[in-house]
């Protein structure tokens, strides 16, 4: 039998359940002193059967024996992958705990709002048990904590939307043997009845059925055996790594769920933390052929459309399903194979791992023939070249399945178009700053922590030439680094340039299909609104927007002649949006005021550390947060740690980024080799200065009908032009304070430029939208989602500009609750995000 990979050790689960059973009564106890919230209902006395149930056999469950199955046959397919009887194995067929061990029976109102609750007891199953219950219709859930209280008992009334942010503690899990039911009396089982009510001392359903339990197990059993055929041994072939990926890293009571067509009703949400299970390479893949596990439930949802094992691809596939790879090389290392097998309930349609429920997964690879299975990729480990030349700059836009090329000691914002930083002014490279090699320094997934890597795997540790490829990196002309990146749904990267094993510069690679277009020609006030127009045709993927303050509209202020992103930095959608997922790709990223490297931003709205950015082979990466102690002189520290977060004191917080140079431009409109924007964009300024001129104000006149108008700290008494968007509706900022959302994407919708509208099922492309995204803490790095007490979830914007006000703050433009600060300054050491404007 095969070990639990590392990872997957660390985790648990606690699943929704909704099953209602019969089951034969057995002897009478009674639960004594009830905590009860009071409420409108009558305390009456309820008798509730209680015992567990059965685990199912995956490939007895209805989609398996209605949808074709994978049969192993002579002709032997090249990827051979069946869904067998459980039974066949020892995976997960353990005995039930001996009792009933810690538990507990909660109820809750039809708004989910708190009601009462028994005291916590240890009994039997099968018990007979009489506790006071609510009279009201009303909710359920019943839940064994387990001997060794694998799940924390409630403290305080919770209501159902504080239940579902509970934890399991998943080492506890995780110890319990999968093969032989070592220790499984401390398996959490559960169920949850959404809709009950109560007759003549019984639990009745919807259809007027006595209720009887039977709690179920809260993890899902798999086991995976897999044969590497001795043909493609003979062939050369070898493999090097089997990986169990995307799975659920959050491990909640009730987790939410999902709907998305064509899979129907998923869960965990997209938005949830998913993990690699296990890497086995080495010593560790020498010695298995086989791994039995518990993981979390992963309910990806069917597709009708799918008649073919073969069709079970990632074409196909949900984002965050669940799969097993086998990664194989040839001998000369010049081929890659990648063979992909997602879990579920079958091998075609069905994508459910689900709770309390045993898989058993066969799987062949017989031969290298790719071209005829989806299911197989090929990793092109070719150097990337191109001849498509771009502008270098600090980020360059590319949209998926492009390439480009690019002078590293080139900049387009530098003295003469050189970066000053490689070079003297282009006639030679400085010491030390010519470029021996470069890398993938970190890339995200294009589906938050689950989906395809954005740039892609490479070949190893010291060769990312498949991907990003250095040519005459000693000349200072002809030096040219090539990038490709594969068709994705969009993401970001970061590429390294090293002397040695020095960084000595890095760039963004932002990866969209959002292509802005400015405004272009001597801009006057008669074809003003026809250059806008044409801009915005123009732009693919998204929109370039004016805003209606008096900056843009008068021919003297600051804006006038230029146009502005749809989205934040990083950003891979623009304007609101109607689902989680979406929600965060409307986040970008985050940047340290002054510093060109962007950091990643909350995978999911809250203040939790979750890794998003990930190596060139896949795996999860961290940033450094370094405490500074001293004067931050030199812009060469930043460069050479672009993943390092410098975080000062509270008492020191405007005073240690002291550098003039940071400064990512003036405010005439010059940009600086430090700007994090692409070619033809920069950083907007601020020029407040105290003086409230709002021509230089680019935020004038949101929240008021009067478009001169600069706040800060000031409540908008008379505002038509912008909203708060909390995913379901727009409510007026006027009213008072802005409440938090658990609606991750929720924002402000502006409409005070030209042809926008505030009704949300009809909300034009040409509004304004800026998301609520957490900033990173300048003491600490950590994200924020509260002031003081008061959350501020989901509600909080923060947009950095480039004017300075000393050498340690810039201005900045804030949305905050109910308030307008636009002429706030604030240290350069906090995370905020950029929204760039034509330069």
């Amino acid at each position: 039998m095969g070990h639990i990979g590392s990872k997957l050790q660390k985790q648990g689960v606690l699943i929704v359940l909704f099953t209602l059973v019969l089951i034969n009564a057995g002897c009478d106890e009674r639960f004594d002193n009830p905590a009860v919230n009071p409420s409108d209902g009558e305390m009456v006395e309820v008798t509730l059967n209680i015992g567990f149930a059965d685990e199912s056999d995956a490939v007895a469950l209805p989609a398996a024996i209605t949808t074709r199955q994978v049969v192993v046959s002579n002709n032997k397919e090249a990827f051979e992958v069946q869904l067998v009887p459980a039974t066949q194995t020892k995976v997960a067929t353990t005995s039930h705990p001996d009792q009933l061990y810690n538990l507990e029976v909660y109820q809750y109102d039809s708004s989910e709002s708190y009601l009462t609750c028994t005291s916590t007891q240890t009994i039997a199953q099968g018990t007979s048990l009489n506790v006071s219950l609510d009279s009201r219709t009303s909710k359920l859930l019943i839940i064994t904590r387990g001997e060794d209280a694998s799940i924390d008992a409630f403290t305080g009334c919770k209501s159902l939307s504080e239940v579902r942010k509970l934890i399991v503690k998943a080492a506890t899990i995780q110890a319990i043997g999968v093969e032989n039911g070592t220790n499984i009396n401390n398996m959490p089982y559960l169920l949850y009845l959404p809709k009950v009510e109560i007759k003549e001392g019984k639990l009745i359903s919807p259809d007027q059925t006595d209720v009887r339990l039977l709690l179920k197990r809260l993890a899902v059993g798999v086991r995976i055996d897999w044969t590497f055929s001795d043909n493609m041994k003979n062939d050369g072939y070898a493999l090097k790594e089997v990986r169990l990926m995307q799975v659920p890293a959050d491990y909640r009571i009730l987790p939410e769920t999902e709907t998305e067509a064509p899979y129907g009703e998923m869960y965990p949400t997209s938005v949830s933390n998913f993990i690699d299970g296990f890497r086995l390479k080495g010593d560790e893949l020498s010695t298995t052929t086989s791994q039995t596990f518990w993981m979390p439930a992963n309910a990806r949802g069917t597709r009708s459309d799918i008649n073919s094992p073969t069709q079970r691809s990632k074409e196909k596939a949900h984002s965050a399903a669940t799969y097993v790879e086998f990664v194989v090389d040839n001998a000369t290392k010049s081929e890659r194979l990648l063979y992909r097998a997602y879990l579920g309930c079958n091998a075609t349609s069905d994508f459910n791992l689900k709770e309390n429920t045993n898989y058993y997964w066969k799987v062949n690879i017989n031969n290298a023939n790719y071209t005829t299975d989806s299911r197989i990729q090929l990793l092109d480990q070719t150097p990337v070249k191109s001849d498509n030349l771009q502008p270098t700059s600090n980020c360059f836009m590319m949209r998926p399945g492009t390439n480009i090329c690019f002078n590293p000691y080139r900049h387009e914002a530098g003295t003469d178009g050189w970066n000053t930083e490689l070079t003297t002014s282009g006639t030679t490279i400085l010491t030390d700053k010519d470029i021996t090699s470069v890398k993938v320094l970190w890339q995200t997934k294009d589906a938050g922590t689950s989906g395809d890597l954005v740039m892609g795997y490479v070949i190893d540790d010291t060769n990312h030439e498949n991907l990003v490829n250095l040519t005459d990196g000693d000349k200072i002309n002809e030096a040219r680094i090539h990038v490709k990146v594969p068709v994705t749904n969009g993401g970001n990267a970061v590429i390294a340039a090293y002397h040695n094993n020095t960084i000595v510069w890095s760039w963004h690679i932002w990866i969209s299909d959002y292509v802005p277009v400015g405004l272009s020609g001597d801009i006057t006030s008669a074809n003003r609104s026809t250059a806008i127009e044409t801009a915005q045709n123009a732009t693919r993927g998204g929109m370039v927007q004016v805003y209606g303050g008096i900056s843009w509209t008068d021919p003297s202020g600051a804006f006038y002649k230029k146009v502005i992103m749809d989205r934040n930095l990083g950003a891979t959608r623009g304007g609101i949006q109607t689902n989680q997922l979406d929600g965060v790709r409307t986040f970008g990223l985050l940047y340290q005021g002054g510093r060109k490297d962007p950091f990643f931003c909350s995978a999911d709205g809250t203040a939790n550390e979750t890794k998003t950015i990930y190596d060139g082979y896949g795996q999860e990466i961290a940033i450094e947060k370094k405490m500074l102690t001293s004067n931050m002189t030199e812009y060469q520290n930043t460069i050479e740690n672009p993943l390092t977060y410098y975080c000062t004191t509270s008492s020191n917080e405007n005073s240690l980024f002291n550098k003039n140079t940071y400064s990512w431009g003036t405010d005439a409109g010059s940009k600086t080799i430090y700007d994090p924007c692409p070619k033809g964009w920069r950083v907007p300024s601020n020029v407040n200065g105290g003086t409230k001129d709002a021509k230089q104000c680019m935020m004038a006149g949101f929240g008021s009908s009067a478009n001169n108008w600069v706040p800060e700290n000031l409540s908008p008494t008379d505002n038509d032009q912008l909203k708060y968007y909390d995913g379901k509706t727009l409510n007026l900022f006027n009213t008072g304070t802005v409440a938090s959302s658990s609606f991750v994407g929720a924002g402000f919708v502006y409409t005070g430029g030209t042809k926008e509208t505030m009704s949300l099922d009809q909300i034009s492309s040409k509004s304004a939208f800026f998301p609520g995204v957490s900033l990173r803490e300048v003491t600490s790095g950590n994200y924020r989602d509260k002031e003081g007490t008061v959350s501020i979830k989901n509600n909080t914007v923060y947009l950095w500009s480039s004017s300075s006000a000393t050498n340690n703050c810039f201005y900045i433009y804030q949305f905050q609750s109910s308030k307008l600060y636009f002429q706030h300054t604030i240290s350069r050491g906090f995370g905020f995000s950029v929204r760039c404007i034509q330069e």
